[in-house]
């Protein structure tokens, strides 16, 4: 494999918008690079550098040197991490979910920074409440949610510039564009707040946003409700330009990319949508699928995994399996693509790694 890299997926999703889509190398059929056992995994990897960086129910981060394939460091901080970390500068920023498997015990939770290159803590700010949304940058600042119904602006030490307060648990992601913050309460609301903590608009779906996080172009937002609402809004003015209803949850955060909007769904379905909201196709796994699907926007591949503890390989176009790899657990963490290869963590412990595949020298 190439031991140039010049690409990043530093964030949950890939870029601040939240579209799961990046300019990197095709993959379309998968071959098995590594795998390395560090525990269970929800949160997403991120990658820069050559480096992998890798979150854990353990409470450990990872630093996984990828052409070497060894451990760079590991950081235990002592809580379960299912938000996903972000690259920012030299710095990792990860948040702690402590009652993910200590009941109601939300003590021991923190928002934290961690030295990218050596692991080191840099800054941890103390937080009354769960974490499970994934930071976002805004400029050398960062945004996430919180259990405790609040949407929290930091600066690059860790110090609160201000909180947007909301009626409900904030489990989805913020996402981004123009200095303008746009995320999902489980009031049912999805708002748009400016980078000074002012509202802008909030409008009201069938239902909670529970994990989907908003996804955005230049003038449309998609977002999906704990209640099976599909939205499609004018970024503008929050009107709703169509909406579609499935049988369950939609939690997983949907996929944009050539004027195609991809949602997965707790009906076991991934479903493909025109910007207009046709519905182009649709493809069904055994089990839920909480994971996020993520395409390269110079495949013709897309790649999620399913709770059926598959990581499957649709056709972008026509919704057509083309590639299916066996895990040993359910996986909702959702892929991450950068310089030719594609990484999943799954709830079986591993880090799944993969490369381009290649012919082997005999056939060549």
């Amino acid at each position: 494999m190439s031991t140039e890299y010049n690409e990043s997926w530093t964030m949950f999703r890939g870029n601040i918008k939240r579209t799961g889509s990046i300019k990197t190398k095709p993959l379309i059929k998968p071959l098995l690079y590594w795998t390395i056992e560090l525990g269970p995994i929800v949160s997403s990897p991120v990658f820069e550098g050559g480096f992998l960086y890798v979150a854990t129910l353990t409470g450990r981060i990872f630093c996984l040197d990828i052409p070497k394939r060894v451990i760079k460091w590991h950081h235990n901080i002592g809580s379960p991490i299912v938000s996903s970390p972000l690259i920012l500068d030299d710095m990792l920023i990860c948040a702690t979910f402590d009652s993910w498997i200590n009941n109601d015990n939300s003590e021991n939770n923190s928002i934290f920074s961690l030295n990218k290159n050596d692991g080191s803590i840099i800054w941890k700010h103390q937080t009354t409440s769960d974490i499970f949304s994934s930071p976002c940058p805004i400029g050398k600042n960062i945004v996430l949610g919180s259990m405790d119904h609040s949407l929290y602006f930091l600066d690059q030490k860790g110090e609160i510039i201000w909180k947007y307060e909301t009626g409900g648990q904030i489990w989805s992601s913020p996402s981004c564009h123009d200095n303008i913050i746009y995320f999902g309460s489980d009031d049912g609301f999805i708002y748009s707040v400016r980078s000074d903590g002012s509202l802008r608009w909030k409008t009201k779906l069938n239902g909670k946003v529970h994990s989907s996080s908003p996804c955005l172009s230049e003038d449309l937002i998609f977002i999906g409700t704990h209640e099976g609402g599909i939205y499609c809004l004018n970024s503008i003015d929050a009107t709703i330009k169509w909406n579609k209803t499935v049988l369950k949850p939609v939690l997983s955060s949907p996929l944009l990319a050539r004027d195609r909007i991809i949602f997965g769904t707790s009906d076991c379905r991934l479903y493909c949508f025109n910007l207009a909201g046709t519905k182009i196709w649709e493809f069904e796994t055994a089990g839920k699928i909480w994971s996020s699907p993520s395409v390269s926007e110079y495949d013709r591949v897309l790649f999620f995994g399913s709770l059926d503890s598959f990581i499957y390989g649709i056709n972008f176009y026509t919704g057509k399996q083309q590639w299916k790899f066996p895990t040993m657990g359910s996986i909702d963490s959702s892929p991450c693509l950068s310089d030719g290869m594609l990484f999943v963590g799954c709830r079986d412990g591993i880090l799944y790694c993969f490369e381009k595949y290649r012919e082997p020298a005999y056939i060549r």
